[in-house]
């Protein structure tokens, strides 16, 4: 069989074991999640309205990690193949098992957001441990090789970014899953078409495992919510290969696409500005930037009368735009025009959405206030 073939095989059958083994075990941790009340109870900011099993992201890293021993050992051992990544492999395992258990313990019994940025600090530190982090900027803003002194803080700082950008996003069903989902897509591609195998291999294992949680999460009667297990979990396995896809490595050099950092980082455009958004407008108004509330993208959505799954799909095709055009784009146009037009289109677009909350919202202050011979008056000088 040809190379090429054979890798083929490892990845679907990574995509197809983890798809199996979590759509087996999700029903049993939603029986148990009932009967030990371990819930995510509805409040005024949240959108669901009756309680949820909430620990769904506790099968995410056992079933990831099964799935990669057993594909990995038919590769090694049956296939002969060298395994040459197993150092960088080990060290993401190390941070995501960081992130697993501060995950949990958030889920059972609450952990303050401090502590939760010490335990995404130290998975960083694995993530740069392994040799991970951004050293050439490709020419955005005019920035080409960036010396390792720069490269790694800033890396660290990005990893905990983005994990939290994830973390953040998961606010409606299927939102952090349907993005993450995709983002799994676009860098197992890259990975396989630059001959990173592994990677290509763990990416699609999480996609199987994302496409049976999205499927009980969206479309389930018995509805389950990854948690801050899935989430943290998930942010930082993004943030990882993301880094590494965008990462300069010479000997990969004929391989690697020239749009790598584009494309690692336009799938994940839109959970990465709402969380520059909301923290920049609860600093304005002397808010803890880390205090929850309703002015995410999709908290908008919903808010101007469009219903949650309708909010999710326009979101995720939003991503799946943004990460298309600039893919291809970028073959065509300098990287810094791509980027400004993805700023201000999504800023012009999220200007609009806030309009139209405020315009609901005057309406219904409207309602209250005025006398209802006087309401229609006053909604036409809105409009």
């Amino acid at each position: 069989m040809e190379e090429y073939k054979v890798r083929i095989v490892f990845i679907a059958m990574g995509f197809i074991l983890s798809l199996i083994i979590e759509s087996i075990i999700l029903p049993k941790i939603i029986l148990i999640s009932r009967k030990k009340s371990l819930f995510d109870i509805p409040d005024e900011r949240k959108l669901h309205e009756n309680p949820v099993p909430r620990l769904g992201g506790v099968s995410f890293l056992p079933v990831l990690l099964l799935v990669i021993l057993i594909v990995l050992y038919i590769k090694v051992n049956v296939w002969n193949f060298q395994l040459e990544t197993l150092g960088i492999i080990m060290m993401l395992v190390c941070g995501m098992l960081i992130l697993y258990i501060t995950g949990i313990k958030d889920d059972l019994s609450g952990v303050s957001y401090q502590k939760k940025f010490i335990m995404q600090f130290i998975a960083s530190v694995f993530l740069v441990s392994s040799g991970t982090y951004i050293n050439n900027f490709y020419g955005l803003f005019g920035i080409y090789e960036i010396p390792i002194a720069i490269g790694i803080p800033f890396t660290m700082l990005l990893c905990v970014f983005i994990t939290n950008s994830i973390n953040l996003i998961d606010g409606i069903d299927g939102l952090a899953s349907g993005i993450s989902a995709l983002a799994l897509i676009i860098y197992g591609y890259m990975f396989y078409i630059s001959k990173q195998w592994s990677f290509s291999i763990i990416c699609f294992s999480m996609l199987g495992i994302l496409v049976a949680f999205f499927y009980y999460n969206v479309f389930s009667k018995n509805k389950i919510f990854m948690g801050d297990t899935g989430s943290l979990l998930l942010g930082y396995l993004l943030s990882f290969l993301g880094i590494r896809l965008a990462m300069n490595i010479p000997e990969l050099s004929d391989s690697y696409p020239s749009n790598s950092i584009l494309a690692a980082g336009s799938v994940l455009f839109i959970p990465m500005f709402d969380a520059i958004k909301v923290m920049y407008t609860r600093l304005c108004i002397h808010r803890s930037m880390f205090c929850p509330d309703r002015r995410h993208i999709h908290h908008r959505l919903v808010d101007i009368g469009i219903s949650q799954r309708s909010a999710m799909l326009i979101l995720v095709s939003a991503a799946i735009i943004i990460a298309l055009t600039n893919y291809w784009g970028a073959k065509y146009i300098d990287i810094n025009i791509i980027f400004m037009t993805d700023v201000i289109t999504i800023y012009i677009c999220n200007k609009a959405i806030s309009y139209q909350r405020y315009k609901k919202k005057l309406l219904i202050t409207s309602l209250v206030k005025f006398p209802k011979e006087e309401f229609q008056d006053r909604k036409n000088e809105i409009e």
